[in-house]
């Protein structure tokens, strides 16, 4: 829907105007009239205003300095002037000014709706314009860096399939092979003195990963990007083409060599201590999360406590027997109840138990009940839904024992029994989730057709009935039809006939006064709108009335 703005001081061609508008379909328009500038100038400050249909010349503001302050609160708008003089200093002005169109009063309604037609068209095209889809991957080449790492990172939080991958590597222009495997390398900052501000923070890691980038340049391809705090994570692959095995184990030991290098330039060059901790092995691309996950605890434990360290994941024949990356939970799993949350928040049921059942039946293969895995999964699954559960809840001690149930894992026997209570549990927020929206929507829907009821001659529009409600008035006009199967102009009008028959009923009220009373813009208005409707004029409805009465 695109919001018209019709500005004249003569009220006879306002009322003509609005009223020839309101009665069209297509294309759908939300009418704003005003008869002052003052008037125009309060709803280009209220609301998004698309088209503006204004006389050229009126008191105070002329028609040009109105175009003036609507082209800077709302630079695509398209003016249309309407004016009876034919004066050509006034067309060239308004054509440097960059208004869509100049027609004469005298050139009829059709000419104007026409306009009105062509106006919304264009603004339809400047959506889909070529410059502007030029201007997008122009913005998109220069954000491209950005983007490759952001992708990266968010490939350490999800398990996309190789194909999906080798889509998105092409896509944003990464230079890495989706089908061949790749080495992990972590680099953690052990002190950054000086440097607090996180700009000083950035550089820095700019400057080490261009330092690595071309420490290792002979024989790989890398990408870094950043990872937690103080942490960055390299991705790294032979520079050939076609790499066989052998290329693999070179690029590997050269990488593996050159660690004391990038360590010893960081230190020397960037006066910067960090510490490397390189995987063992290349790994598939759907492998590359969990590799991380368990290179980083490497950092954690044992010699990683120290600084200035160069630390080499033990490699497969060297695991201990605690060493299991089957029975923890990794940022993928992180990840996922993280979406819980917003599935939770956003109301999509299907997202919601589909990525419920991925975790519940992971932690179900992870050992005897209650296994360490299912403990940790239990605890953050008790985070997603305890804040639904005690804002929808029943209130009162038996409510709070009711959830307080839930952070007591022992009272359960075995994980099928956790799995039926948490899916359960989820059913029951969504069901209170439903049930509050449906009280909100009837609430609004109440409070709406209130408004309409009590307004009748006033200000009906769809921005000032938004403003009441609280809602943008595009976005209340698609929900009212939504909720309601009928448009609110629909609405409007069909409350606004049953009144007036109403009131024709009732000898003491004159048709100009029904009119008024209604919010018809005149007499005429409101006579073709009541006999378009019942097929009678006013008159005619009131003498049918009275004779049956009598």
């Amino acid at each position: 829907m695109y919001r018209l703005l019709i500005v004249d001081d003569e009220p006879l061609i306002l009322n003509g105007l609005v009223e020839l508008f309101s009665r069209l379909k297509d294309p759908e328009l939300d009418v704003c009239p005003a008869s002052t500038s003052d008037e125009a100038l309060s709803w280009l400050y209220r609301t998004r205003i698309d088209i503006v249909l204004s006389d050229i010349r009126m008191p105070g503001m002329s028609g040009l300095e109105l175009h003036g302050e609507i082209i800077k609160q709302w630079p695509r708008c398209k003016v249309i002037f309407l004016t009876g003089y034919s004066d050509f200093s006034y067309i060239q002005q308004a054509i440097r000014q960059g208004s869509v169109d100049y027609i004469l009063k005298t050139e009829g309604n059709a000419k104007i709706v026409d306009s009105v037609t062509a106006a919304v068209k264009e603004l339809e095209k400047e959506h889909l314009t070529d410059s502007l889809l030029l201007q997008a991957k122009q913005q998109k080449l220069m954000a491209l860096p950005h983007l490759q790492k952001q992708y990266m990172s968010e490939l350490l939080h999800s398990d996309e399939s190789i194909g999906a991958i080798g889509l998105k590597f092409a896509e944003l222009g990464i230079d890495l092979d989706a089908e061949g495997p790749c080495l992990l390398m972590i680099a953690r900052i052990d002190d950054w003195g000086r440097l607090q501000s996180l700009t000083d923070r950035t550089l820095i890691q700019f400057a080490l990963d261009n330092m690595t980038r071309e420490l290792l340049s002979p024989l790989t391809k890398v990408l870094s990007i950043h990872f937690e705090k103080n942490k960055m994570v390299w991705f790294i692959q032979p520079m050939e083409a076609e790499p066989t095995e052998d290329t693999y184990k070179r690029a590997g030991i050269f990488v593996r060599e050159m660690l004391e290098e990038i360590q010893r330039n960081s230190a020397a060059l960037l006066k910067l201590p960090i510490s490397l901790a390189l995987a063992s092995e290349f790994v598939a691309w759907d492998k590359v999360a969990r590799k991380v996950e368990w290179l980083n605890l490497l950092y954690h434990s044992g010699l990683g406590m120290g600084r200035e360290l160069i630390l080499l994941e033990p490699g497969p024949g060297e695991l201990d027997n605690n060493y299991n990356e089957e029975t923890r939970l990794t940022t993928v799993h992180f990840n996922k109840v993280e979406y819980l949350k917003s599935c939770l928040e956003n109301g999509q049921e299907d997202e919601f138990f589909s990525t419920l059942e991925e975790l519940l039946a992971f932690a179900s293969f992870t050992g005897p009940f209650p296994s360490s895995v299912q403990l940790e999964l239990y605890y953050l699954l008790v985070s997603v839904y305890m804040p639904h559960g005690l804002k929808h809840s029943l209130s009162g001690a038996a409510g709070q024992e009711e959830l307080g149930r839930y952070t007591q894992l022992e009272r359960y026997e075995s994980w099928q029994e956790v799995c039926e209570e948490f899916t359960q549990f989820a059913w029951r927020i969504f069901g209170w989730k439903k049930e509050g929206m449906n009280v909100q929507e009837h609430e609004l829907i109440t409070k709406i057709q209130q408004y309409i009821t009590s307004h009748l001659a006033g200000d009906l529009s769809l921005t000032r009935i938004g403003e009441v409600v609280g809602h943008n008035p595009s976005y209340l006009s698609r929900l009212y039809k939504k909720l309601t199967g009928q448009g609110l102009s629909a609405y409007i009008n069909e409350l606004r006939l049953d009144k007036s028959k109403h009131m024709l009923e009732r000898d003491r009220y004159k048709v100009h006064e029904i009119a008024k009373e209604l919010g018809f813009l005149s007499p005429q208005y409101f006579h073709r709108f009541f006999k378009k409707a019942t097929h009678l004029t006013p008159q005619e409805y009131r003498e049918l009335k009275r004779d049956r009465k009598g």
